[in-house]
Protein backbone atom coordinates (compact mmCIF):
# COMPACT_ATOMS: atom_id res chain seq x y z
CA UNK A 1 0.00 0.00 0.00
CA UNK A 2 0.87 3.73 -1.34
CA UNK A 3 1.77 5.65 1.96
CA UNK A 4 -0.13 9.14 2.42
CA UNK A 5 3.22 11.33 2.29
CA UNK A 6 3.96 9.41 -1.00
CA UNK A 7 0.31 9.92 -2.24
CA UNK A 8 0.95 13.67 -1.06
CA UNK A 9 4.12 14.16 -3.09
CA UNK A 10 2.67 12.18 -6.03
CA UNK A 11 -0.54 14.35 -6.39
CA UNK A 12 2.07 17.52 -6.02
CA UNK A 13 4.11 16.57 -8.83
CA UNK A 14 1.47 15.78 -11.00
CA UNK A 15 -0.71 19.18 -10.70
CA UNK A 16 3.07 21.02 -10.89
CA UNK A 17 3.24 19.15 -14.17
CA UNK A 18 0.13 19.65 -15.45
CA UNK A 19 0.46 23.69 -14.41
CA UNK A 20 4.22 23.45 -16.71
CA UNK A 21 1.55 21.98 -19.48
CA UNK A 22 4.44 19.20 -19.56
CA UNK A 23 2.45 16.23 -20.61
CA UNK A 24 5.04 13.41 -20.51
CA UNK A 25 5.66 14.07 -16.93
CA UNK A 26 1.69 14.20 -16.36
CA UNK A 27 1.74 10.65 -17.84
CA UNK A 28 4.49 9.14 -15.91
CA UNK A 29 2.23 9.66 -12.57
CA UNK A 30 -0.34 7.21 -14.49
CA UNK A 31 -0.73 3.93 -13.80
CA UNK A 32 -0.81 1.98 -16.97
CA UNK A 33 -4.40 0.98 -17.39
CA UNK A 34 -5.36 4.41 -15.88
CA UNK A 35 -8.99 5.99 -16.59
CA UNK A 36 -9.66 9.57 -16.47
CA UNK A 37 -13.32 10.97 -16.31
CA UNK A 38 -14.18 15.24 -16.38
CA UNK A 39 -17.91 14.87 -15.20
CA UNK A 40 -20.57 16.09 -17.44
CA UNK A 41 -22.92 15.31 -19.03
CA UNK A 42 -22.23 13.32 -21.99
CA UNK A 43 -23.86 16.17 -24.45
CA UNK A 44 -21.86 19.02 -22.75
CA UNK A 45 -19.05 17.91 -25.00
CA UNK A 46 -16.10 15.35 -25.69
CA UNK A 47 -14.58 16.23 -22.74
CA UNK A 48 -16.74 14.77 -20.43
CA UNK A 49 -16.50 11.15 -22.01
CA UNK A 50 -14.69 9.07 -19.54
CA UNK A 51 -11.08 7.29 -21.22
CA UNK A 52 -9.88 4.40 -20.43
CA UNK A 53 -6.31 2.99 -21.01
CA UNK A 54 -2.79 5.25 -21.13
CA UNK A 55 -3.01 5.87 -24.99
CA UNK A 56 -6.74 7.41 -24.65
CA UNK A 57 -5.84 9.06 -21.44
CA UNK A 58 -2.77 10.22 -23.08
CA UNK A 59 -4.56 11.63 -26.15
CA UNK A 60 -6.92 13.13 -23.86
CA UNK A 61 -4.49 14.72 -21.63
CA UNK A 62 -2.82 16.15 -24.81
CA UNK A 63 -6.07 18.22 -26.05
CA UNK A 64 -6.90 19.66 -22.48
CA UNK A 65 -3.15 20.47 -21.80
CA UNK A 66 -3.52 21.93 -25.39
CA UNK A 67 -6.31 23.99 -25.11
CA UNK A 68 -7.14 24.95 -21.39
CA UNK A 69 -3.63 26.38 -19.46
CA UNK A 70 -3.30 26.52 -15.54
CA UNK A 71 -2.02 29.35 -13.39
CA UNK A 72 -2.11 29.86 -9.89
CA UNK A 73 -2.91 26.18 -8.91
CA UNK A 74 -3.77 25.74 -4.87
CA UNK A 75 -4.15 22.66 -3.31
CA UNK A 76 -7.30 23.51 -0.76
CA UNK A 77 -7.76 20.60 0.84
CA UNK A 78 -6.52 16.91 0.66
CA UNK A 79 -7.78 13.44 2.24
CA UNK A 80 -6.09 10.70 2.18
CA UNK A 81 -7.56 6.78 2.96
CA UNK A 82 -5.46 3.72 2.19
CA UNK A 83 -5.11 4.03 -1.98
CA UNK A 84 -7.49 6.58 -2.11
CA UNK A 85 -7.82 10.03 -1.87
CA UNK A 86 -10.06 13.24 -2.61
CA UNK A 87 -8.05 16.26 -3.86
CA UNK A 88 -9.91 20.09 -3.35
CA UNK A 89 -7.97 22.90 -5.60
CA UNK A 90 -8.66 25.96 -7.41
CA UNK A 91 -6.83 27.17 -10.53
CA UNK A 92 -6.77 29.80 -13.09
CA UNK A 93 -7.53 28.47 -16.09
CA UNK A 94 -6.89 30.15 -19.45
CA UNK A 95 -8.60 29.14 -22.70
CA UNK A 96 -5.44 28.95 -25.15
CA UNK A 97 -7.05 29.69 -28.09
CA UNK A 98 -8.77 33.50 -27.07
CA UNK A 99 -6.71 34.11 -23.54
CA UNK A 100 -9.96 34.25 -21.62
CA UNK A 101 -9.12 33.52 -18.13
CA UNK A 102 -11.42 32.29 -14.66
CA UNK A 103 -10.54 30.71 -11.40
CA UNK A 104 -12.39 27.64 -11.11
CA UNK A 105 -12.46 24.89 -8.06
CA UNK A 106 -12.31 21.36 -8.99
CA UNK A 107 -12.31 17.97 -6.39
CA UNK A 108 -10.48 15.13 -8.16
CA UNK A 109 -11.62 11.45 -6.58
CA UNK A 110 -7.88 9.40 -7.32
CA UNK A 111 -7.54 5.97 -6.89
CA UNK A 112 -4.00 4.28 -6.85
CA UNK A 113 -2.34 1.14 -7.79
CA UNK A 114 1.63 0.10 -7.64
CA UNK A 115 2.07 3.64 -6.66
CA UNK A 116 0.76 5.37 -9.57
CA UNK A 117 -2.43 7.44 -10.34
CA UNK A 118 -5.00 4.32 -11.58
CA UNK A 119 -8.50 6.56 -11.96
CA UNK A 120 -8.80 9.96 -11.22
CA UNK A 121 -12.66 11.10 -11.61
CA UNK A 122 -12.81 14.99 -11.98
CA UNK A 123 -15.57 17.06 -10.44
CA UNK A 124 -16.17 20.74 -11.31
CA UNK A 125 -18.21 23.40 -13.38
CA UNK A 126 -18.57 22.07 -16.54
CA UNK A 127 -20.81 24.18 -18.24
CA UNK A 128 -18.67 27.43 -17.30
CA UNK A 129 -15.52 24.98 -18.78
CA UNK A 130 -17.54 25.01 -21.66
CA UNK A 131 -18.74 28.53 -22.05
CA UNK A 132 -15.40 29.80 -21.27
CA UNK A 133 -13.87 27.59 -24.55
CA UNK A 134 -17.07 28.63 -26.48
CA UNK A 135 -16.08 32.33 -25.56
Amino acid sequence: MIERAAIETLLKDAYAARVQGDLDKVMSYFHPECRFHLMGAADVGPACNPQSGCEAVRAHMAGLINTFAFSKFETLGLIVEGERAAHHWRADITFVPTGKTENFEALDMVTFADGKVRDITQFTDTASVMRLGSA
